[in-house]
């Protein structure tokens, strides 16, 4: 893929070719929407349709686009399709730290600084449980002032490269990282941590006062299996005016069994610093609150839904998620006294139930991880898109089938639309391997009752829709998550509601004891508890109340961000106005900070973030944040102030990833 060729890229103008290497090329470009520079990572396609990497990306982007640190570069947007991968980051003027390794030691103070700002980046994204693996110089970019900024999170990750392709040996081994800087658990390839992470930094740490890598004699293989068996030269034979303490404290970071290193980055660059002591008088020691404080991750969500990342978080839907295993069942994993007489369509399946009762959740973080993780016969293999109906429901199918596409198709839309066996004919011209089997998930299957769109486009892809499952060599399985008083409407469409008659699993509330795993779980998790009988008190509030999930999800959030050091606590829940009370206090607090014409200008706003009901609860409208800006100067101050307040949420249009905006939960609209 060629640079004129990317001069407009969904959204994206792109200015300059900033560097380019194996696996694709960076640029740097324009995002008019938003008036800012970014970079943009391109991953050439024939990386980027490697079944493995169509399976990790959006699930490995998601979770680093969450990472929050001032030394953090930004994950803004990422999306994927068969001309190629793209990563949108923050642009960081002033180069990589490459740039500054030219043979000879980078004074203490500026080294020191470095790596002080990396160490603590690499703490919060290692809480998050992230673990980078390809910490190297290339990967910490500058900027103009000197300041240090860790990139590339989880793309080595995606990429498993190949050392025969990329430094010329005979031997297809598949790592994750880059040669120089490996940890030997790396080289090994066996299950990596945060210490993997520190071990890079290390050896990094080694190249910035020696003037030279460790091993910078030797070929990257040769470097490899230095780092496998050999410990780090001694950095005193490069630099004889350093401590003997500095090279005790790199022995230590860079141990060949990783349980003998460092906890975490931050432990490894205060030694470092004690050990070279008076060397660096001019920089004072990081504060101990910034640098030895262990932050927990709040564990719950918020209005937000729960997603693939969360799964670790998501309690008391376990019986639910192995009734959905069960449900996508086919004949052929049955044993034969259990299959039906007549054919019933197991590649759908609708997932039912009220405003607020979980059913995106239990879709999201609990049956996808569980088919990620084979719980049926080669579903870990499975490619999983998900999409949501929007105001035009055959566009966002197009766009989400080539998130998992492998090759493209010419004229893919307007194939899509010539009628209602489109979607069931291209779907073989999409895949380099014939027997790829696809997940669509499609959440808030209501909107495509709900949204004005013309009938013929919403017939169009409801018979799509079945037509491509029906068949009996269908690669296709289709789940919806649909609410309980939009459950008539796809019941008016003949063969679309057949299916729906035969495969709907609904979402019952949580029993108290699930209820209960649902509170406590998260918190206990991370080591956090709930005062004595406080959890009782909480189910008790919500036990009876119908959709009360996501004001459970929201109260418990805010509760847990005024714990009294590991415990949550009555008081701070009286404090909310309990489950009941959190939402609607909170947005009273926020509403009440406003000035009249900030008051009029949220009341303008939610009523674009709003469509009616007729005859059912009103619904969220997603809207693109450019509509909003049109509507009074005060709309952008409300969106910023809602939104850091999780009430409202923030995504990109599929097809043109221009901003968008939209009520966190349609809790917030019966609620408030």
């Amino acid at each position: 893929m060629t640079q004129p060729e990317l001069r407009n890229l969904r959204g994206y103008e792109l200015e300059e070719n900033l560097g380019k290497g194996g696996f694709g090329a960076v640029y740097r470009a324009y995002q008019p929407t938003v008036g800012r520079e970014v970079a943009i990572k391109v991953i050439l396609p024939q990386f980027a349709n490697q079944s493995d990497f169509i399976r990790r990306f959006e699930t490995e982007a998601q979770l680093i686009a969450r990472l929050e640190h001032p030394h953090i570069v930004p994950l803004y947007d990422f999306w994927r399709d068969p001309e190629g991968a793209y990563l949108v980051m923050r642009y960081v003027r002033g180069g990589s730290l490459r740039n500054q390794l030219v043979g000879n030691p980078i004074d203490v103070n500026i080294a020191l600084k470095v790596l002080e700002q990396i160490s603590l980046a690499l703490d919060v994204a290692h809480r998050h449980q992230v673990v980078h693996c390809d910490i190297k110089p290339d990967n910490i970019l500058m900027d103009e002032e000197g300041n240090a900024y860790l990139s590339d999170f989880g793309i080595a990750r995606m990429m498993k490269s190949e050392i025969s392709g990329q430094y010329g040996t005979d031997e297809a081994t598949t790592l994750i990282g880059s040669l120089g800087y490996l940890s030997p658990e790396q080289g090994r390839n066996d299950v990596l941590t945060q210490r993997s992470d520190i071990y890079s930094l290390a050896v990094i740490a080694f190249e910035m006062l020696a003037g030279k890598h460790p091993f910078h004699q030797f070929s990257p293989t040769v470097q490899l299996f230095k780092h496998l068996s050999e410990p780090l030269p001694r950095i005193v034979t490069f630099r004889n005016d350093l401590p003997a303490g500095v090279d005790d404290v790199i022995q230590h970071a860079t141990a060949k069994n990783p349980d003998e290193r460092f906890n975490t980055a931050n432990e490894f660059t205060l030694a470092l610093r004690n050990a070279i002591g008076g060397i660096a008088l001019f920089i004072q020691p990081a504060p101990l609150a910034a640098s030895q404080a262990v932050e927990v991750v709040n564990p719950y969500k918020g209005l937000r839904p729960f997603e693939e990342n969360d799964a670790d978080d998501f309690f008391g839907r376990e019986a639910l998620v192995r009734r959905l295993v069960e449900r996508l069942e086919t004949p052929t994993t049955l044993k034969p006294s259990a299959v039906p007489r007549e054919p019933i369509p197991y590649r759908f399946l609708a997932v039912v139930g009220p405003s607020g009762s979980g059913k995106s959740s239990v879709v999201k973080a609990g049956l996808i991880p569980a088919l990620r993780r084979g719980f049926l016969p080669s579903s870990a293999n499975w490619l999983i898109t998900q999409m949501t109906p929007g105001d035009n429901p055959m566009q966002k199918l197009e766009d989400d089938l080539l998130q998992v596409a492998s090759r493209p198709v010419a004229n893919l839309g307007k194939r899509l639309r010539e009628n209602s066996h489109g979607l069931a004919s291209i779907l073989p011209d999409l895949f380099t391997d014939p027997g790829s089997e696809v997940l669509l998930v499609i959440d808030q299957f209501e909107e495509t009752f709900t949204r004005g769109i013309p009938e013929s486009e919403r017939v169009l892809f409801l018979e799509s829709l079945r037509n491509a499952i029906t068949p009996s060599d269908s690669r296709l399985r289709v789940i919806i998550t649909l609410r309980a008083d939009f459950y008539d409407r796809p019941l008016y469409y003949p063969g679309f509601g057949a299916l729906v008659q035969k495969r709907t699993e609904v979402v019952l509330p949580l029993s108290p004891t699930d209820l209960a795993q649902a509170i406590i779980g998260p918190a206990e998790r991370i080591g956090v508890t709930l005062e004595r009988g406080l959890p009782m008190e909480i189910a008790a509030e919500v036990a009876d109340q119908p959709g009360a999930l996501p004001l459970l999800q929201y109260a418990l959030t805010e509760l847990f961000e005024r714990r009294d050091g590991h415990t949550m606590t009555r008081s701070a829940y009286k404090s909310l106005g309990g489950v009941m009370g959190a939402l609607t206090r909170r947005a009273e607090e926020l509403y009440s900070m406003l000035d009249t014409d900030g008051k009029q200008a949220a009341k303008v706003l939610f009523q674009r973030l709003v469509t009616l009901g007729e005859g059912t609860e009103d619904t969220r409208r997603r809207a693109l944040r450019s509509e909003l800006d049109t509507l009074s100067p005060q709309v952008n101050m409300v969106i910023e102030l809602f939104g850091r307040a999780r009430l409202l949420s923030f995504d990109r249009d599929s097809s043109t990833r221009n901003p968008t905006v939209e009520v966190a939960h349609e809790a917030l609209i019966r609620e408030w």
